[in-house]
């Protein structure tokens, strides 16, 4: 996953300031990550074929920062000038994210609305006195008129009709105070009405709608059921609006019990491996346990401010203490690899250099592990989009997949290659992200946004299957149409343990398998020494530290 953001962590300009501390660091971009928004996400799943090759997919999403105003939860985010300078000048466009975004929802803000929705509720009448003053003639008028007209209704008893619109659709039988009602209320004569009745009418009850206000009895039982309808319209809204935040949750092995079974009905249709009558309720609920149960490795660039960002945006406010954020990220993510720790590690106190770009162009002509572009996905292999999330979120699963194989022994480091630039010049294929990051070291100012991560999943071809070339995936028919699920599991019917399936980059015990990864064919099984070396450890250059450990304590 690749993100740009409205802004990023400023860093000081005085060179004499020296190295901060990792915790000193994460405040400043925890900070910025409470300010600033996530405005796109690019995110590429590297599928492995044990037989032929890696293939990726590689998606490039907008994301709305508006939430529906009907959850009552007020999102207040800022955008930096030099960082919105920074995606202007690289085509980006601003008014995409709200006419073409994705909306979503945290996990916050999902308790937020909820809570609001249960608070209102439980409320009980506050009106003990209408708002109005002794001078307010019309409005006096127009509360008097109303009266006339509830105790005109209550006078005919069991012979009354069972509700009172105000105002009357006909005049008819009207007094002459009553017939100078409005044919329709403004709001504000709406709300006098509902005071009205709170106040002076204990026994009735007010029904809003679009021109009048329709009053009926009071029923215990009925507003009972009514203010729990309304809990659960919030609540099936906040499901909603969760939008992109379902993919983060299936990244993170997330609760999905609330994703629309809808979803899938897309998968279900064409999948081979159920009847045409399978229930989709029990088909997505599969699926779902799939999605919590199949933790994918989690990949980035650059990936510390990255991973605070996404977080935040998309699970809540974050720890005080940078230790306590390394577990909390562990947990949701029980593997992550940093390409840029790979390719500096044991560097010493020099940083080399170590862009994105970079990395990409000198790993490029290797030709194991051979890597395909998905036929449905080649948008940026006839285009370089730099500093577009998708295109940098595709370089860094191309860097991970040759990098791990370069340093597949886990003690082989990466030859540091002298860089091609000007003394004094930056690479100008770095990302924004890692100029800035790099500033932190060097004491210059940088302000604007960056970096890359991905996942990894893995697909082995029993005999019997269909063949890499022939289509495996299925798209959903979701607003933000990104989420796939792979043909790997439409095995839902199957009786082994989800726990005995194989994982990503899990364990074989296949030999041949085994020689691949050891020949640099295939990315190193999970358990082998690469992983130890250069698992859970993310570069963070300029301060003391050096690298983030994710799961210390």
């Amino acid at each position: 996953m690749d993100f740009e953001f409205s802004g990023i962590a400023a860093t000081s300009s005085n060179p004499d300031r020296g190295s901060q501390t990792l915790q000193a660091r994460y405040e400043e971009v925890k900070s910025s990550a409470d300010k600033y928004q996530i405005l796109q996400v690019g995110l590429t799943i590297c599928h492995e074929d044990i037989e032929t090759s890696y293939t990726l997919k590689p998606y490039n999403v907008n994301l709305n920062p508006i939430i529906d105003r009907r959850l009552e939860v007020e999102r207040n985010w800022s955008m930096q000038s030099s960082a919105i300078e920074f995606l202007l000048e690289n085509k980006f466009s601003i008014d995409s994210i709200f006419k073409q975004g994705v909306q979503y929802l945290s996990r916050e803000e999902e308790e937020q609305a909820i809570a609001k929705a249960i608070e209102r509720r439980d409320r009980v009448a506050g009106h003990t006195s209408i708002d109005v003053k002794d001078t307010e003639h019309e409005s006096l008028a127009f509360l008097k008129a109303v009266r006339r007209l509830i105790d005109d209704w209550l006078a005919l008893g069991a012979t009354r009709e069972e509700y009172l619109n105000i105002p009357p659709p006909t005049r008819l039988g009207l007094s002459q105070s009553s017939k100078s009602l409005p044919s329709a209320l403004n709001r504000f004569q709406k709300r006098l009405v509902h005071q009205l009745i709170e106040v002076e009418y204990p026994s009735l009850v007010t029904i809003g709608k679009r021109d009048f206000i329709q009053i009926i009895d009071y029923d215990e039982e009925r507003e009972r059921s009514v203010r729990e309808q309304r809990v659960t319209r919030v609540q099936e809204r906040a499901w909603k609006q969760t939008g992109f935040r379902w993919v983060a949750e299936a990244l993170a092995g997330g609760d999905l019990t609330n994703l629309d079974s809808g979803c899938f009905i897309n998968i279900m249709v064409s999948s081979a491996a159920v009847g045409p009558n399978y229930p989709l309720k029990e088909f997505s609920n599969k699926l779902k346990q799939r999605l919590k149960e199949h933790r994918p490795v989690l990949v980035g660039h650059n990936l510390f401010s990255d991973l605070i960002y996404f977080c935040r945006c998309f699970f809540g406010p974050l720890p005080r203490k940078v230790e306590e954020f390394q577990s909390m990220a562990h947990e949701l993510f029980p593997v992550l690899m940093d390409t840029k720790y790979m390719a500096t590690h044991n560097c010493g106190s020099i940083n080399p250099k170590s862009s994105l770009a970079e990395l990409n162009d000198n790993l490029a002509k290797k030709a194991i592990p051979k890597i395909n572009i998905h036929p449905q996905h080649l948008k940026y292999t006839t285009q370089k989009i730099e500093h577009e999330a998708g295109y940098d979120s595709l370089l860094t699963a191309q860097v991970f997949i040759r990098l791990s194989a370069e340093l597949r022994d886990g003690g082989v480091d990466l030859p540091q290659r002298k860089s091609k630039d000007a003394p004094g010049t930056s690479n100008l294929h770095q990302t924004h992200q890692e100029v800035a990051s790099e500033g932190y070291a060097e004491g210059t100012l940088q302000t604007t946004p960056g970096s890359a991560k991905k996942t990894f999943e893995q697909k082995s071809r029993p005999s019997g299957t269909r063949s890499p070339k022939e289509p495996t995936t299925r798209v959903l028919g979701t607003r933000f149409d990104l989420l796939e699920v792979e043909e790997a599991l439409d095995e839902v019917d199957s009786n082994i343990p989800i726990d005995d399936r194989r994982l990503s980059l899990g364990p074989s015990d296949s030999v041949e398998v085994m020689q691949k990864a050891a020949n640099g064919e295939l990315i190193p099984r999970l358990g082998a020494e690469f992983w130890k070396v250069y698992g859970n450890k993310l570069r963070v250059f300029g301060t003391l530290e050096r690298v983030c450990v994710m799961g210390a304590s």
